[in-house]
């Protein structure tokens, strides 16, 4: 019984321990959407490579 026991215990441990080490995976910022999408920089459009019968 006590075998049994510390089986489970050492179980135990084994899935809480990594669980613990883990940081939490917090972004550094939170904005919100449309300000997010305002700070994105905006490139130049390129029409290289385009084929228009491509798409048909």
């Amino acid at each position: 019984m006590i075998k049994n026991t510390l089986r489970g215990l050492v179980a135990a441990a084994l899935v809480v321990l990594p669980l613990a080490a883990v940081p939490p995976a917090y972004p550094a910022e939170t904005v919100d959407l449309g300000i997010a999408v305002v700070r994105l920089l905006l490139g130049t459009e390129s029409g290289e490579g385009y084929q228009r019968t491509s798409f048909k």
